[in-house]
């Protein structure tokens, strides 16, 4: 029998309360099991960055925030995400005896969103690494890799287009549940966005050189559009049905911005 999960369709929220959001559905995997797909936006500009990360030695946190652009730090590993211009989701799955192992999911999501690219008219394919190891470095310690930039620093299973990376996903699992927290870049954000993602020029000059977005060729795909791809490939083994955040996940969301996701305790330890 196929898995009954929830689907997720919000709209924008402050870059804190996004990731809160993300941690409170989590933590209720573990009293009240509910597989969820949840599609998301974000009120600012934003950069969200890897567990692992120090974001004040990478970027100008002042100069950011004079730009208007959020700091967050994910749960998740892997590097910097520009927030904004892309389609964000998150796949969180309760802890079971037969869970799918990450490998499995990682690969499960990534052939699912070249089907959905497919459907669209996009041509992609899976990235296959040579070295497994460097692509769990990619996603768990990317302070080991060339750059800590998901937007040019593909891991397996990411989904490339021309050989450029248009959508990663990182992970975290624990005694709650896993999470996975991905995106799919829609748009290219502005220039003046991508030289702030790094203080060394020559880290943003590669970012803008090797980034991708679904919407060039003369493509004009809409957020709704590819919601919708996504939604009626993402094969996972659980048919996701049309929910909302409970009052409880709420609450805990709530209470996570101020204890955590909004501070500099987090954020810039």
């Amino acid at each position: 029998m196929e898995t009954i999960g929830r689907l997720l369709n919000m709209g924008a929220n402050p870059a804190a309360m996004n990731m809160a959001i993300d941690e409170a559905i989590l933590l209720a995997q573990q009293t009240r099991p509910n597989p969820t797909l949840r599609f998301y936006e974000w009120a600012s500009p934003a950069f969200s960055f890897g567990y692992f990360q120090d974001i004040a030695s990478e970027v100008d946190a002042a100069a950011c925030h004079a730009d208007g652009i959020e700091l967050v730090k994910r749960m998740t590993g892997g590097g910097t995400v520009v927030h904004g211009w892309e389609l964000t989701y998150t796949l969180i799955l309760p802890r079971t005896a037969a869970e799918m192992g990450i490998s499995e999911a990682y690969r499960g999501i990534g052939q699912s969103l070249v089907n959905a690219f497919q459907k669209l008219g996009v041509p992609t394919e899976c990235y296959a690494a040579v070295d497994s190891d460097a692509c769990r470095a990619v996603r768990n310690h990317p302070h080991q890799t060339e750059t800590n930039l998901c937007l040019t620093n593909p891991a397996e299973h990411d989904v490339m287009s021309d050989d450029k990376k248009l959508a990663g996903v990182s992970v975290r699992r624990n005694r709650s549940g896993m999470m996975f927290q991905g995106y799919i870049s829609l748009d290219m954000p502005p220039p003046f966005i991508l030289t702030r993602v790094s203080k060394d020029p020559g880290v943003q000059q590669s970012v803008s050189e090797r980034s991708a977005a679904l919407n060039t060729d003369g493509r004009a795909i809409t957020r709704d559009a590819l919601i919708q791809a996504v939604s009626e490939t993402f094969a996972v083994g659980i048919a996701f049905n049309a929910g909302k955040l409970s009052s409880m996940e709420w609450t805990q969301a709530e209470t996570l911005v101020e204890t955590k996701y909004a501070t500099a305790a987090w954020n810039f330890r």
